[in-house]
């Protein structure tokens, strides 16, 4: 049988091994379970891109969602509730 040797940060090795646990079942078996889902035709799991804070003020700007809120009443002012 082959062996394959890869490199993993820290936080990949904490990771993988955090989720291990959840699942009650080894590293290793993940692993090869992963190869096994990919062999078959799987398409690869890409993990999320990032996105910053500030991209997400311009996306909640753009998109329109709270498009709404310029026609409500201004409701409250600086004077009301508690001083922080």
């Amino acid at each position: 049988m082959a062996q394959l040797n890869i490199k993993l940060t820290e936080h990949q090795v904490n990771a993988l091994r955090e989720y291990a646990a959840q699942r009650s079942t080894p590293m290793a078996w993940l692993i090869k379970d992963y190869i096994d889902y990919l062999l078959r035709g799987g398409e690869p799991i890409m993990p999320a891109p990032e996105i910053l804070p500030d991209e997400l003020v311009e996306l909640a700007q753009r998109g329109g969602a709270f498009d709404w809120l310029a026609e409500e009443p201004e409701i409250y002012s600086a004077a009301d509730g508690e001083a922080v």
